[in-house]
């Protein structure tokens, strides 16, 4: 995006659920949002051609900045009449934990400063010219953007403000030799098989890190990480579905990830879950294979000398996995073993280029 001119990546402007102008009403604040899924400009139209809600702009994961209502025109976004009149209002794509993605937190951070400069609104801050959600109704929007990342929130959009003012004058970036969106994470070797693998998911919000710094590339993928990532994959709708299983409390990071998984299919529906247990590799593939609507493979595959050690319940899964290139690249399938987040970022990536 151009920052400079409020000039988007992508347009896609609504032709309903917004209101023309804004009633005599000057631009007063941005107001802050979260998708609750980690979706885009394409996921926001499409939701808001049925829902009777709007914002101005949207950001994806990858930090793609998009708007769907004119910046003059009232978007429906805060529940409150006056306060759409006074306000312009962004979504940010969000992981099944309520996070953003550093791209997206910075993309939408910038945009708000912007807004500010653009509008005369002074240096952003939180509970004057920037106002959550959550702020006009009840409701958990824009979820850890005023929880957790509140605070680098504001402290990077008071960057950018100051830097379009020139008040500050913008930092050089690190000489790294890992790809920029991985620049943070001191445990990834720059030469390692999976770091394509890796930029692509983190840089989609498919996978995290843990903390500012590190991946754990080697550590095993615990259940609870892979519905989160296959939700974050699938740009689920986590707003609506409430399962509970017995072993899991109402308020994790990845309750509605989970929710979302069994009420779809893609996890079984059982008393427990068990979160914290190492997922299996035939375990992630079983989840991709039902995500992906269980298609029937063509047969079983020929020159895996482990195929005996597939169970049976995920063999027509871990034939579709070979058939998509999902898994077997290696010669073995190795469907017992824990599946390391390195293993299951090539998968993901795999399956979705």
């Amino acid at each position: 995006m151009d920052f400079e001119k409020l000039e988007p990546d992508v347009t896609k402007i609504l032709t309903k659920h917004f209101t023309s102008g804004r009633s005599g009403r000057r631009v007063e604040f941005v107001g802050i949002h979260y998708m609750a899924s980690n979706g885009d400009t394409d996921t926001c139209y499409a939701t808001w051609q049925s829902r009777e809600a709007s914002a101005h702009y949207a950001v994806a994961s990858r930090g793609e900045v998009g708007q769907l209502v004119w910046d003059r025109d009232t978007g429906w976004a805060l529940g409150d009449f006056d306060a759409n009149c006074r306000s312009i209002n962004i979504e940010h794509a969000n992981l099944a934990d309520g996070t953003v993605t550093e791209a997206c937190l910075d993309s939408g951070a910038h945009l708000a400063a912007a807004i500010c400069r653009e509008y005369g609104l002074g240096r952003p801050q939180w509970g004057v010219n920037m106002q959550p959600h959550k702020h006009f109704m009840a409701t958990s929007c824009p979820g850890q953007l005023y929880g957790s990342q509140r605070g680098e929130f504001e402290a990077r959009a008071q960057h950018w403000y100051d830097v379009m003012t020139g008040a500050a004058a913008e930092p050089e970036a690190p000489e790294t030799p890992l790809p920029e969106v991985l620049a943070r994470f001191g445990d990834l070797d720059p030469d390692a098989w999976y770091i394509g693998a890796v930029e692509e998911c983190v840089r989609e919000g498919y996978l995290k890190g843990y903390g500012a710094d590190r991946f754990g590339p080697d550590d095993a993928l615990t259940r609870a990480q892979a519905v989160a990532m296959v939700a974050n994959a699938a740009r689920a709708d986590l707003s609506d579905y409430l399962e509970p299983y017995e072993d899991v409390a109402p308020n994790p990071w990845y309750y509605e990830a989970l929710c979302w998984a069994a009420d779809e299919g893609v996890v079984t529906k059982a008393d427990k879950f068990r979160p914290d247990d190492a997922a299996t590799r035939a375990e992630v593939v079983a989840m991709l294979h039902n995500w992906r609507g269980n298609p029937a493979p063509k047969g079983e595959p020929a020159g895996y000398p482990d195929w005996s050690e597939v169970p049976a319940w995920a063999q027509e899964s871990m034939a579709w996995a070979v058939e998509q290139g999902v898994v077997g690249d290696a010669g073995k399938l190795m469907p017992n073993k824990a599946c390391t987040r390195a293993e299951a970022a090539a998968m993901v990536a795999s399956l979705l280029n």
